[in-house]
Order: structure tokens, then sequence, then C-alpha cells
């Protein structure tokens, strides 16, 4: 094991830097889905362990219990560090018109799971336009959103948003108000994802349908990339991105998302590893080849092994 062992840390409140705008805390806290404090360190990330140095340092761990990845101590952000985003560079690689065949067809699974048409809340929508093509298919939507000027994209659409975190959202304080809810790419971004299961679950309809889509934190990528850093010497992990962009803080694989649900009161409808298209940072040199040629070999094998560096949920609010 790298770094101080979990026995060795305690509370404690700490502000860095990161922006002129984002400053951090640490606090140790257990798993955000089990509740356990026995945790494997991965690794560490940010700052002096990042090839370009953003963000901060954490410390990167697995859960012993249920294999979620999160970071031990936390590192909680005083105030909106996607405030000084844009929506053209956060989103740069999703570009609006892949997202709404995305959201296409999305909702045709929707329907074919419920049978017809319905409510749609999307948490954490961006610039709506997973909701801009539901809307298209006749179905009433809305979304949250908390960041101004992904809001205001959305806003501008015609879409009705509530300017707010998804932990404060008031549209999940409705009983039963929708048939349908989107969490995509949202869930590895909360620091308490079941709190938010919760809460969505009690905003859907009895037999109402929730979709989820999630990095997988223990592709063949993840563990080989970090399995690189190893031999390189490098205490760093190439799990999450804490604090920096995309702010990815808590890490599922199918077991810790399984786990999430069962703990929320959710049935899973479908659960799957899928492949998606992962960009790798340009490099150069001699080091740089060797990566670029590591890369190309593991994708090889991943498809081979039919990995994949995504999972995509469907889950159910039981009528019962």
């Amino acid at each position: 094991m790298f770094g101080q062992p979990d026995s060795q840390l305690r509370s404690s409140t700490v502000t860095r830097n990161y922006s002129s705008s984002a400053f951090w805390r640490e606090e140790l806290q257990p798993c955000p889905v089990c509740g356990s404090s026995d945790a494997a360190f991965l690794g560490t990330r940010g700052g002096r362990s990042h090839r370009t140095g953003q963000g901060v340092e954490a410390r990167i761990v697995r859960c012993s219990s249920c294999h979620l990845v999160y970071s031990r101590p936390a590192v909680l952000p005083l105030g909106n560090p996607y405030a000084d985003l844009e929506p053209h560079d956060y989103f740069e690689s999703h570009p609006p018109p892949e997202k709404r065949t995305q959201g296409l067809r999305l909702i045709r699974t929707a329907e074919e799971i419920l049978g017809r048409k319905g409510r749609l809340l999307e948490l954490g929508c961006g610039r709506g336009d997973l909701l801009f093509a539901a809307r298209e298919q006749g179905w009433q939507v809305e979304g949250v959103e908390m960041t101004p000027a992904f809001a205001d994209a959305a806003a501008a659409s015609g879409i009705p948003i509530e300017r707010s975190s998804v932990e404060n959202a008031r549209a999940l304080d409705r009983e039963s108000a929708f048939d349908l809810i989107y969490l995509a790419a949202v869930l590895e971004h909360l620091y308490d994802p079941v709190s938010c299961l919760k809460r969505a679950r009690r905003a859907l309809a009895p037999g109402g349908i929730l979709f989820i889509d999630v990095p997988n934190e223990c592709s063949l990528r993840t563990t080989t990339g970090n399995l690189y850093m190893r031999l390189r010497g490098r205490h760093w992990a190439v799990n999450l991105s804490p604090t920096f962009p995309p702010f990815h803080v808590v890490g599922f694989c199918p077991r810790s998302l399984r786990r999430a649900l069962a703990e929320s009161g959710l049935e899973e409808h479908t659960l799957e590893v899928v492949r998606w298209p992962v960009a790798l940072p340009r490099t150069t040199g001699f080091s740089g080849l060797i990566e670029s040629a590591g890369a190309r070999l593991v994708d090889i094998i991943a498809r081979m092994a039919r990995d994949g560096d995504g999972i995509v949920c469907w889950a159910r609010r039981p009528t019962s």
C-alpha cells in the first residue's frame, strides 16, 4: 500500500486553491454508498499527481465492501466549481446534434419499458439536449441545473429549468410527480449518490423508471492505467477527477451501482457494461509512443473481452 494508511488519517478541514472561484476542504468520511470505512488505496490524483498539475491532490480509494471508488478524505468544494465553465468548452466532446440523437434513442427505450409517454425530469441537464429530444417526441419535460451558463442554454430552448444543485432540487420533493428521471452522466458528480437515488425514487410514480449512465471504474483501461503508473514509479491513480474537470468524485462498477440501487429501494431493470470512446491525452517523445501503443493494445484486449468504459442502467420504482 502506498501513502498514508486510512487508520492514520484524521478528520480535517483545509482550504486549497483550484482557481479564482473554487476552494476545497477535506473531510474524512466513510464510503458514500455502503458506509464502510475499510478501503484499499489506489493512488493520488490531481495537483502533483497529474500530468499537467490540474486541481489539488486527493487520495483515491476503493471500498473493500461494495467496490465504490471515492476520495478519502473527501475533497469538498466551497462554491460551485463549474461556475466559470462555458457550455461549449465543458461539452466540447458532446455536440448538440449527437446529444439529441442520444436523447431520441433514450426516450424510445423509455417508451418501450413504460409502454407510453409521460412526465420526464432530468437532473443536471446541462444545455438540455436530452430534454429537447424528449419534448419533440411529445413528453412533458423539465430540468434541474445549477451552473448559470448551462441553465441559460437550456432555458433558451424553452425548457422549464429549476436553477439548483441536484442535492437541493425542489423537483425531487414532489412525490410521484414523474414517470421517468434521467441521471445521465450525473451520479459520478455527487458526493452522496444514495441520497439522490432515494429522493429520485420518491419523486417517481410507482412503476416509474430511472435512467443512469456512469463511467466504469473497474474497466480494463483504468486497471492497466493504474498498473502503468506503478511501473513508472508513480503512486498516481487514473480514476476520478475530484478537483478538476469533469469533476468526477465517486466511481462505480456494476457491483457498487447495484448496491446503490438496493440501498435506495430501486429495482434493477437492466444493467450492462458498454464501450465508450475515451480521448487519451496527447503525448510526445519515446514515452508517448509507448503509451499510445499500450493504449491501442489495451483497446484490442478490451474488445475481445467485451469490457467497456461505461455502465448503462435502467431501474424502476416498485409498484408496491
